[in-house]
């Protein structure tokens, strides 16, 4: 790349202390201010296990991954990229930062106090039997030598935060910075006329190759699990309405195929492809989240994963040959998930009060309860569409079932996935 090298702000601390949250709302202000920005979770792109025992903390896998969305980003144009997640030591953080050779990176501690830590780690839901990990974890960072400043976010907002690490960063990124507006999101676009003259999935029709179909497109004409060839990598991709549960899903599945000692990859396509603004002509960023599936694949391969869960939405064929051609070699399973509209408001309500999975781009939480409502009402309006179309090679109900129980049925409908 030529010219002045990319601005990266990557966050850093202990987990629960609120690195996505912040890297989000930084993400959310340059967007609302017209600037050319990415986000990358580094989580997101680390995603395969079980983990080497000489790297508990997959930063091998993380770094490698951060290495291979960068370039997708920079080639669409993004004049900052923000980076949340955990580092430990100074040699980490320059195996990362050689990932990404032709950006400026500036490090940025965030750290919070233990009382406050706590909280916020058990207010995710998520793992209560790591707090003590997590607290002895921040200890160390605090009396560890990590390069680059530190925020405390004790008894702050997180847009209080956000605007300390950028001010602390510089003015990072120094475009204009004076000029944004530091104010949450406001979920008033949820207007329902509004929602529902969007085009569901306007990505532009895919060109089929010349010549011998990809093994995953052969598999989405001969029917999901029916089409498997040998030797061939199996994928399985769970997909939407909105709020039905595919990430949590899709997630359930990943965990319960690597606990079982298979080693396996998972991608939120959602979680690679926060690049805005987005193209005119492909307003869901497929073809970015596209790119950035093939390019982790490989990675994930080459790092022992035997099989990938993907989890996203979609609602045409084609769009669904374009990832599947991204994946050259595997078998691709498509199931669509099904929740009735009751349920979907149910379960919207619920992430508005804070339950379900804290996942970056994806909260409900604090809305108002008519803007939720209005929400649940797309969610169905699109659920109704999917039955209408019926994509996928197969598709289960979620209603009354428990998300234990629909990743068990999903795999046995899906021919004992990976199997």
């Amino acid at each position: 790349m030529n010219g002045a090298p990319v601005p990266l702000l990557w966050l850093c601390g202990p987990s629960g202390v609120g690195k996505s949250t912040v890297g989000c709302e930084i993400f959310s202000q340059l967007e609302r201010a017209g600037v050319p920005v990415g986000y990358v979770d580094l989580d997101q792109v680390g995603l395969c296990y079980p983990a080497p025992a000489d790297d508990p903390g997959n930063h091998r896998v993380k770094s490698r991954g951060l290495g291979a969305v960068w370039p997708a980003h920079r080639d669409a144009g993004v004049r900052c990229l923000v980076v949340s997640g955990g580092v430990e030591t100074a040699d980490q953080v320059r195996a990362y930062a050689g990932q990404v050779p032709d950006a400026a990176v500036t490090l940025m501690r965030l750290r919070a106090g233990h009382r406050v830590l706590v909280e916020r780690f058990l207010g995710r839901g998520w793992r209560p039997d790591l707090l003590d990990e997590v607290v002895r974890d921040a200890d160390e960072l605090e009396r560890g030598k990590l390069p680059g400043p530190c925020v405390d976010t004790d008894g702050l907002p997180v847009p209080e935060v956000a605007r300390l690490v950028r001010e602390r960063a510089g003015g990072w990124p120094r475009h204009d910075a004076a000029t944004l507006d530091p104010a949450p999101l406001d979920p008033a676009p949820l207007d329902p006329a509004t929602l529902g003259s969007a085009p569901l999935d306007p990505m532009p029709p895919h060109e089929a190759p010349t010549g011998e179909a990809s093994t995953g497109e052969t598999a989405l004409r001969e029917g999901g699990h029916d089409g498997v060839r040998p030797g061939s990598t199996p994928v399985l991709w769970v997909c939407r309405p909105p709020a039905v549960g595919k990430s949590t899903v899709g997630y359930e599945i990943f965990t319960q195929v690597n606990g079982s000692g298979v080693k396996a990859a998972y991608v939120d396509l959602a979680q690679i492809g926060f690049c805005r603004p987005a193209p005119a002509g492909d307003p869901g960023n497929h073809r970015l989240k596209a790119r950035n599936l093939g390019a982790l694949w490989p990675m994930y391969r080459d790092a022992g994963a035997r099989c990938l869960v993907v989890t996203g939405a979609v609602h045409r064929p084609e769009t669904v040959r374009a990832y599947a051609d991204a994946v050259p070699g595997t078998a691709l399973t498509l199931c669509r998930l099904h929740a009735g509209p009751a349920e979907l408001a149910r379960r919207v309500l619920l992430r508005g009060a804070g339950g379900g999975p804290t996942i970056p781009g994806k909260a409900l939480k604090g809305w108002p309860e008519d803007a939720l409502l209005r929400f649940a009402e797309r969610a169905a309006r699109e659920a109704a569409e999917l039955e209408r179309v019926g994509l996928g090679d197969l598709c289960v109900d979620t209603d009354g079932r428990t998300v234990e129980e629909v990743a068990g049925l999903v795999r046995a409908r899906a021919g004992g996935w990976p199997a």
